[in-house]
């Protein structure tokens, strides 16, 4: 066994809070075979040390070159645009209302509404994917609110709606375009029976799953209070505070180059900063318009 690598291993176990699973998952190896290493028991029970070693070696390299890479550290700012979606949620979730909350991708609203459940422990938030099902989306608010996930899907709504009835709370749903019709109607059912509040964020295709093809959401959209539509592209004013909050030494050129080829897009102006970021420490000079420029050129638009 090499000693001074199994040490190496212990340490950074010990002081990531990754779990044996996760660092299995890493390494690409088994969770026993984690288990084994860390107690010096992998040779004994018949594991190749050398496989296993390699393996843990080239994880280790990785994580030291990526701790080493520059990193750009981002805090949520309060925009105009993020200012109005909290209020729009903080206004639903006193009066049990719905909400819609639309627009293109990167314009923050999924960091927006992150911050609102983060400062607001009542709300629910649940960040769906194109996997979700009426199941699917049952069980992931049954565990968010800890009450059985498993048995039919009636049982679970039933043990959702008896958990959140009259409870005031919120329940925030991002990327809702994602919800087939019978999720999105047991939703509504949900809202019906419980009196709370709901926020439905994503891209605008989803006023159109609302409406329905033939009126077969009629009930919820007839619900939704506000309705609220962010747009294609944030403000320039909104980007430059961003990207000030982002890199406070960046000189006035450079975030004007930054604003100017991020396009109206946060998304886009995250990966140019980090892309300025980390251009700027491999040549080991300040950041600058020029470098924002030229890596610009190898983002897709």
């Amino acid at each position: 066994m090499d000693q001074k690598l199994h040490e190496q291993f212990v340490e950074h176990y010990q002081k990531s809070g990754l779990s044996q699973s996760q660092l299995a998952r890493a390494v690409t190896v088994a969770p026993a075979a984690i288990n084994m290493y860390l107690g010096k028991k992998y040779q004994k029970y018949g594991g190749n040390l050398n496989t296993i070693e390699a393996k843990i070696r080239d994880y280790l390299e990785r994580v030291a070159a990526n701790s080493a890479r520059a990193q750009l550290h981002q805090v949520f700012v309060p925009t105009k645009t993020a200012r109005r979606i909290h209020e729009v949620m903080n206004d639903v979730h006193h009066d049990c209302e719905v909400a819609v909350i639309y627009g293109q991708a990167g314009l923050g609203k999924t960091m927006a509404v992150r911050e609102y459940c983060r400062e607001n422990p009542t709300a629910i938030l649940i960040e769906t994917n194109p996997s979700y099902t009426a199941q699917v989306l049952m069980r992931k608010i049954a565990a968010a609110v800890r009450v059985p996930t498993s048995g039919t899907l009636n049982e679970v709504f039933e043990a959702v709606a008896e958990r959140l009835r009259d409870s005031k709370r919120l329940l925030v749903v991002d990327e809702a375009e994602n919800l087939p019709l019978r999720a999105l109607e047991l939703l509504r059912r949900l809202h019906d029976e419980t009196d709370i509040g709901l926020v439905l964020s994503g891209m605008p295709r989803l006023i159109v799953n609302l409406r329905g093809k033939r009126g077969e959401l009629v009930q919820l959209y007839s619900r939704v209070s506000i309705a609220v539509a962010l747009g294609d592209t944030l403000p320039d004013a909104e980007l430059d505070k961003i990207a000030r909050a982002a890199l406070p030494s960046a000189d006035d050129e450079t975030v004007a180059a930054l604003v100017k080829e991020s396009g109206g897009n946060t998304r886009r102006l995250n990966k140019l900063m980090l892309g300025v970021v980390r251009s700027a420490d491999k040549l080991q000079m300040p950041i600058q318009a020029g470098i924002v420029k030229k890596y610009s050129t190898v983002l897709i638009r």
